[in-house]
């Protein structure tokens, strides 16, 4: 099971350094120090049934969008197919149709692909999640949501407080 957790992160490594692009952050300090980072949301479908973690996804979106992160972002639908269904095909069309809405809604900005294979199904274990890479500190971190704004301000503004001392 490590071994496979293993092979799940470096995949995620390689995807999130191939969407990366530095040039679009100006050379401050502070907001270089956040640019070393690579964002990875993976979210279930029962994630739109919980209001704070609407509410923490909202307050993480705001971040992102101030600090012009959204290429170092990717989010993740996981599909979880029920047992026995019989129209698995119309039912990825609507969810495909409510995800959009979703996006457009939430003003996000960075894309979110639907998993419709289940490939990160194993890094989701029932749960929304934010994993993050920490290039500068050579760390990796995973949130569950709902995210506290503790936890949001860690991720986003412990680097600039760092950098401003």
């Amino acid at each position: 099971m490590n071994r496979r957790m293993g092979i799940w992160v470096l995949l995620i490594v390689l995807i999130t350094s191939s969407f990366s692009n530095k040039e679009l952050f100006p050379l401050e300090q502070s907001v270089q120090v956040i640019s070393e980072k690579r964002f990875i949301l993976i979210i279930d479908f029962a994630f739109f049934y919980c209001p704070l973690c609407i509410q923490s996804l909202t307050d993480l979106n705001n971040m992102i969008n101030a600090f012009k992160l959204e290429d170092s972002v990717i989010g993740v639908l996981v599909y979880r197919e029920k047992n026995n269904e019989v129209d698995a095909e119309r039912r990825i069309k609507i969810i495909e149709q409510q995800l959009r809405g979703f996006i457009k809604g939430n003003d996000i900005r960075y894309p979110i692909i639907l998993d419709k294979k289940g490939i990160f199904k194993s890094l989701s274990q029932d749960e929304a999640s934010l994993i993050l890479f920490d290039i500068q500190r050579k760390t990796i971190k995973k949130y569950t949501f709902p995210l506290k704004k503790g936890q949001i301000d860690d991720i986003f503004l412990n680097d600039t407080r760092e950098e401003q001392e």
